[in-house]
């Protein structure tokens, strides 16, 4: 469901006054893609549900606490990913952020296709979704985040709790890779290759 920035920020201030349905559309809206991401993120399911219960419940108990948000998928994002780094880093305190997302995967499903112009023959998008499943873990999660979510740069830097430097400089070499891996598929099928333009504008359509 697409919701406008005034409609995200309208939600999640009813919900902060204490609106009980307010608070059923947020889990009703988000639970799900969030236990993707987390899933994406760590590979454990009990963990994820977990991580995700208690955050709801954190909200549920906070609510009068938290700050306006006009953007609920990314700040429900930062918040779960932070309570997995956090629940995985207790049980061994010498694990990294990095070592602790090492296993991120960020496999692109059907039902996420839905960015993948509706022109573009199905053949095509699954020569797309292969080679944005050779990319590096960190790099698919940005593209994941940036174009599959919608979030903007500065959110995905405090998602990922990294630098805007290194969200722009990780995002330019995935999408480049990206194309690399796309034009080499299209020209062994004697489809002509894309520009890094094209790329974006075909097959990189945000969702909200």
């Amino acid at each position: 469901m697409y919701l406008t920035p005034e409609e995200h920020l309208s939600l999640w201030n009813d919900f902060r006054s204490g609106n009980t349905k307010a608070y059923a559309k947020i889990y009703e809206l988000f639970a799900a893609d969030l236990y993707r991401y987390g899933y994406n993120l760590v590979r454990n399911k009990q963990l994820v549900e977990d991580c995700l219960h208690e955050l709801f419940l954190h909200l549920h108990h906070q609510k009068h606490k938290l700050s306006p948000t006009n953007n609920i998928r990314f700040y429900l994002y930062r918040a779960l990913r932070n309570r997995l780094l956090d629940s995985i880093q207790k049980q061994n305190k010498f694990t990294s952020e990095e070592t602790t997302f090492n296993q991120a995967e960020f496999t692109v499903q059907s039902f996420e296709s839905q960015w993948i112009e509706e022109q573009v023959l199905v053949h095509q998008k699954q020569m797309v979704v292969t080679a944005l499943n050779k990319l590096p873990k960190r790099q698919k999660e940005i593209l994941y985040l940036v174009y599959m979510k919608g979030l903007s740069h500065q959110e995905v830097a405090e998602v990922m709790n990294i630098s805007m430097k290194s969200v722009y400089n990780t995002l330019n070499i995935a999408l480049k890779t990206l194309r690399d891996y796309v034009n080499i598929s299209f020209l062994k099928e004697g489809v002509l290759g894309v520009s890094l333009g094209s790329l974006v504008n075909l097959f990189f359509l945000p969702l909200n």
